[in-house]
Order: C-alpha cells, then structure tokens, then sequence
C-alpha cells in the first residue's frame, strides 16, 4: 500500500473556511487513489491561549497535565477535519497520537518519538479510510500523553512517513517554500527549490521557522524526502532530500559550494561563565547541567591558561537563559552573567569552513555597515555572527546583498 503523507499548519486550518478548503484537497488525493495519511496543529493561536489559560489558574502549571491540555488543540483540529471530509462524502477518522501508535520517551512538553506502531492506521487505511492524526503528541513510558515541544507536528509527519515507508512527506504552511532569507526582513526573498537535509537542519536550528529541526534531522535519518509549499496546493514550493543520492542533484555541490541562504533569531541570551576550575572539568560540567535540562546550546567557546580560571561562553534561547543560569551556577558555585542585546544572524550553506575567505567577507560587510560582531563561530555549514538585537533585520539584509543571494533572485526571476 503506498501512502501519501500530507501535514497541515495550524495557519491553514485557522477558519472554518481554510479547513474546508484543505478538506476538499484531501478528498482530491483520497479520490485519486491514495491512500492518505494527514497530520494537524493547532488552528491558529490556540496553544498560545491554552498556555495562558494554565497560568491563568496557576503560577507554575503541573507539565503532566499541561501536556494533556495541549494536546487538545490538535484533537480539536483533527476531528474537525474528518467531520469536514466525511461532509465531502469521503470516509474519514480522527486519531490522537498516541491512537496512531507513536510512543514518546522524554519530559514533558519535550517527548522524543521512540516507536511507532503502525497498525490502527493501517487498518483504517486498509478499510479506505483517510486518517487524521493529531500531530505535537505521543504516549509516554507511563501511558500519560507527552507533548513533542513546539513545532513537533513537523516531527510526526515525518516519524508518521518513515514508519509507514513514504518516500515524501508533504508539508503544507502559510509560505511559498524555503526562502534564502525571511521574506519579512528581505522583501522578494527568492525560493530553494531544492537542498540537502543537512543544510535545512542548519537553517531551522539557526532561525529559519518553517520546520522544526528535529523533523528535519528525522527526515535526513531514514532517507525520507520533505515537500514544503503553500497550503493552497499551488506552486512547485521547496524539496528537502533526505536520501544521499537525490542530494547529488542539488545546486549546492561542491564546486559550487558557498552560502545559500541567510537565517536570524532575535530571541537569543549570551551566556557568560566565569569559574574557578580546570578548564576541561569546568567546561564539560557545565555541558552536562544543560544537557540534564535538554538546553540545545549554540556557539560554544571557552577559554584559559595555567592557573587562570575557566571562562565560557555560549548561546541559548531567550526563554531558557534563567533556567540555564541556575543550573550552572549550582553546578559549578561560578559566576554567570547574561547578555540579552545580542540577535544571531547566520550564513547557512556548505564548505564554509574550507572556505575562511567568506567568514571575513561577511565582517567586512558588516563593519562596512555600522555593525559590530561581538562573536563568530564557524562550522562547515553555517557561520554565526552575534550582533546587536537592534542591528539583526540590518545585518540580514547587508549579508544577503553581500553574498549575492538578491543575484539569485534576479536569475530567478529572469528564467520564470
């Protein structure tokens, strides 16, 4: 049986006009002759309201039932949706996560999916049922519903695709594909029209918000494909590869290497550690109190000599500074200072690295433009400059300009 797996935002379920309109889509492929598995979110704001209503009744919200709370956002937009279809003449089923077999280890509000099993969707499928499955859920160790963290709906398409051997997984958002910079900051942002995993990874975890990192990093696992395009169905939108030989396909080989899109995040904290200890045990404690909170960090460096005492530093997600700050403090007994005036601004390609020339062409850019970068970190695939918060849309801008990202645009616009 050959599955087709389609996700919906909850931008495109956000009225009841939209879910009707992503309703007659379904019942379009299910009359074709798939078999169709369709994922949800949310409609609309519904889990920021969820969220306030938890701490409208308490000031710290028990994270079990929290994340029974908000899992019902996408309950709700799930059934919706199969009320809409069977309106349409077209068998339909709503599903919760854990009804459509994913498991989940981890915290809650941070579930990591672990197995799926296949066979309640397969015999809906099987009956020529389209299932509707409530993405952002699982069922934990303890059969308590486990949330997936925000934009985990992304990650249960995905996990959904692998598990049931879709070679594609189509996402369907309020945007045209992947963009080479945030059309809100650069207007008439051209499109890629197709890159490796690897370099997408790159660019949700460094700010770009279309997908979720994991689910890209999922995706890039098991070889499966990801289809990003509008939620009206029209335009050829974006094509992440997952699998390594369509990767040889792509625009971004080497040879042709270099950066291909420009990414920003505003909400980042610089964290600043000053701790009386060796330089290898200090650093790698203070690691570790992150990990226990599973606080992704982002350009890490340390610093020290004989007899001084270690100096750290790294990035994290405004949201999760206090946390961290605690933690390392009660790790280590150490100073720990942050800095919320810093943005991230990101080149994101490949063979940068190899490639220092274009680190110091992005500098030259960006003093050429007032703005100071207050720290640099390199990798093959991204190049992170920490500037001014109020200086970040100017910096995106400067780099796109600068690494002749409009040009591509231009030909873009010149072969259509």
């Amino acid at each position: 049986m050959e599955i087709s797996i389609q996700k919906y935002g909850g931008s495109s379920l956000a009225d009841d006009a939209q879910v009707a309109a992503v309703a007659e889509r379904v019942a379009q492929a299910h009359r074709s002759g798939s078999a169709v598995v369709v994922v949800v979110s949310a409609r609309g704001a519904t889990t920021d309201e969820l969220v306030r209503s938890a701490t409208a009744v308490s000031d710290v919200p028990d994270p079990r039932e929290t994340d029974k709370l908000l899992a019902t956002g996408e309950l709700a937009s799930a059934a919706l949706l199969a009320i809409a279809l069977r309106d349409l003449e077209v068998p339909a089923v709503s599903l919760s996560g854990p009804e459509a077999g994913l498991r989940a280890v981890g915290p809650p509000g941070a579930g990591v999916i672990a197995s799926i099993d296949t066979g309640t969707v397969r015999d809906w499928l099987g009956r020529g049922h389209v299932v509707v499955v409530a993405g952002f859920q699982a069922l934990d160790d303890d059969g308590a519903v486990v949330t997936l963290g925000r934009g985990g709906s992304d990650t249960s398409a995905v996990a959904l695709a692998v598990a049931h051997g879709a070679a594609v997984c189509e996402i369907y958002t309020d945007v045209r594909g992947i963009a080479r910079a945030d059309p809100r900051v650069v207007p008439g942002a051209g499109l890629l029209p197709v890159l490796p995993a690897a370099v997408m990874a790159e660019m949700a975890f460094s700010g770009a918000r279309v997908l979720h990192p994991r689910s890209v990093e999922l995706a890039a696992a098991h070889g499966v494909d990801i289809v990003v395009r509008d939620s009206s169905g029209l335009g050829d939108g974006s094509t992440i590869f997952g699998g390594r030989a369509a990767m040889l396909d792509s625009d971004v080989l080497e040879g042709r290497a270099g950066v291909v899109a420009v990414t920003h995040d505003e909400q980042v904290t610089q964290v600043l550690v000053d701790a009386g200890c060796d330089l290898v045990e200090g650093s790698a404690r203070v690691l570790e109190a992150l990990a226990r909170l599973e606080i992704p960090v982002d350009s890490v460096q340390w610093w020290s000599h004989p007899g001084a005492p270690l100096r750290m530093r790294f990035c994290l997600a405004d949201g999760a500074a206090d946390e961290a700050a605690e933690a390392v403090r009660e790790e280590l007994g150490c100073t720990v200072t942050l800095r919320r005036e810093f943005g991230r601004v990101c080149a994101v390609g490949t063979g940068l690295l190899s490639r220092p020339g274009l680190t110091a062409l992005g500098l030259n850019a960006l003093s050429a433009a007032g703005i100071t970068a207050e720290c640099v970190a390199c990798s093959q695939a991204r190049t992170t400059y920490l500037v001014a918060r109020d200086r970040v849309h100017d910096a995106v801008r400067t780099l796109y300009e600068r690494f002749g990202l409009d040009q591509h645009d231009l030909e873009g616009s010149r072969t259509r």
